[in-house]
C-alpha cells in the first residue's frame, strides 16, 4: 500500500489493529503516525504511549497494547525502532519477541499498535514479519516518483493553508531537490511569508528558497541552457566564490547538453520518458527536465555546442584560455548560437 493510499484509509477511519512502517523516508512514516494519532484520540494523552526499542524492552510496550483505554474506546501504542523485523542484531539484549508474536497473532480490539523501523527492507523469513502481513498493515515509505511529490507538496500547502503555482512546484524541486524535511522547512518558510490564503508563486521560489550547493549548480545549468544570462552569470559568481572551479562547471554545462541530446534522440525514436531514463541512467525527473529543456534546440545547435565545448577544454588544458575566462565566453556567447524560436 502506498502513502496516498494509505493516508486515505486513515481518513476515511479504516483504523487496522496493527500497522508496521518501514523504509528510508522518515517524514512520511512521521506523517501517517500523525495521521492515526488524530483520527484515534485526538488530544488523548492518557491512551496514546510512544515507546523506542533502542531504551524499552518491547514487552513493556506489548503489555501497554493489552491493557484496556482508559475512559475511552481505542489505545494508540507507538513503538520506534522495531528493528526485529529486520535482520539487523538488536540495539539491547532483553527483548522478547515471542511476547511481541503472541500479540501479532491475536492483537487486542481495543489497541492500535504502531511499529516503525527505518530500514530499506524487512526480514520476510520471521515469523514476525509474516504474523505482522496476515493480521495488521504493513507499508514501505521510499522516495515518491514526481507525481506523487508534486501531490505531496499541495498537502502540505493546504495544511499551511496557501496555495502553490503549478510552475512554483516545478521551480520548487529544481531549487530545492526532492528531501522532504528540506521541502517541508522550505514550505513552512514559504508559507509564512505569503501568509493565510496567499500564493507562493515562482518569483516566491527564486526569491526565498534555500539551495544546496548541489542544487545551487543544477539551478546554474538550468539557466545556462534555458539561455537567461544575467541570471546565469550570477549564479557563476556566487558558485565560484563558494569554491566551484570554473572547469566544472563547464563540465557540468556539457553533461546536461548531452543528456538533453540523448533525451531528444530518443524521443525521435519513440522512446517513452520512462524508457529513456532506463537507457541512459538518469532520474525520471531529470530527464523529463532535460527534455523540456532540449525542445530549445535543434539537434544540430546541440551538437555544434558539445563541440565548442570539447574545444574549450583542449584550450584550456593547453594554456590558450583560463578556465574562467572561457567560461564566460560560452556563457555570453551561446544566445547567438541558438535560434531565437523553440525547436522541435
Amino acid at each position: 500500500m502506498s502513502y496516498r493510499e494509505l493516508m486515505i484509509e486513515i481518513k476515511k477511519g479504516v483504523i487496522h489493529p496493527v500497522y508496521l512502517l518501514y523504509g528510508t523516508e522518515q517524514l512520511l512514516i512521521r506523517e501517517v503516525v500523525e495521521a492515526l494519532d488524530q483520527a484515534i484520540n485526538p488530544g488523548d494523552e492518557l491512551n496514546m504511549l510512544r515507546f523506542d526499542c533502542d531504551d524499552t524492552p518491547i514487552q513493556t510496550a506489548v503489555r501497554e497494547a493489552d491493557t484496556l483505554p482508559f475512559l475511552s474506546d481505542k489505545r494508540l501504542v507507538i513503538v520506534h525502532n522495531a528493528t526485529l523485523f529486520t535482520g539487523a542484531k538488536p540495539s539491547r539484549n532483553d527483548h522478547d519477541p515471542d511476547a511481541l508474536l503472541r500479540y501479532l497473532e491475536n492483537p487486542a480490539p481495543t489497541s492500535t499498535l504502531v511499529l516503525t523501523v527505518y530500514a530499506e527492507k524487512l526480514d520476510e523469513r520471521k515469523k514476525l514479519t509474516k504474523a505482522a502481513y496476515k493480521n495488521g498493515k504493513v507499508a514501505g515509505f521510499f522516495p515518491l516518483k514526481e507525481a506523487e511529490l508534486r501531490e505531496w507538496i499541495q498537502a502540505q500547502c493546504r495544511k499551511h493553508q496557501v496555495l502553490i503555482t503549478p510552475d512554483a512546484v516545478s521551480r520548487l524541486l529544481l531549487t530545492c531537490g526532492s528531501n522532504l524535511m528540506f521541502l517541508a522547512t522550505e514550505l513552512e518558510k514559504l508559507s509564512l511569508y505569503v501568509g493565510a490564503n496567499g500564493t507562493i508563486d515562482e518569483d516566491v521560489v527564486n526569491r526565498l528558497a534555500s539551495r544546496t550547493l548541489e542544487q545551487d549548480i543544477f539551478v546554474f545549468v538550468d539557466e545556462v541552457v534555458r539561455l537567461r544570462t544575467e541570471r546565469a552569470l550570477r549564479l557563476m559568481d556566487d558558485l565560484i566564490k563558494n569554491k566551484q572551479a570554473p572547469v566544472y562547471l563547464l563540465f557540468m554545462i556539457a553533461r546536461q547538453l548531452r543528456i538533453m541530446l540523448q533525451v531528444k534522440i530518443q524521443i525521435a525514436r519513440g522512446l517513452s520518458p520512462q524508457q529513456i531514463a532506463s537507457l541512459i541512467g538518469v532520474h525520471p525527473y531529470a530527464c523529463k527536465v532535460a527534455g523540456e529543456q532540449a525542445k530549445r534546440f535543434s539537434r544540430p545547435e546541440l551538437e555544434r555546442l558539445l563541440a565548442e565545448l570539447a574545444e574549450i577544454d583542449y584550450k584550456i588544458k593547453t594554456g590558450q584560455l583560463t578556465d574562467r575566462q572561457a567560461l564566460e565566453m560560452f556563457l555570453l556567447t551561446m544566445p547567438r548560437k541558438v535560434k531565437a524560436t523553440v525547436s522541435g
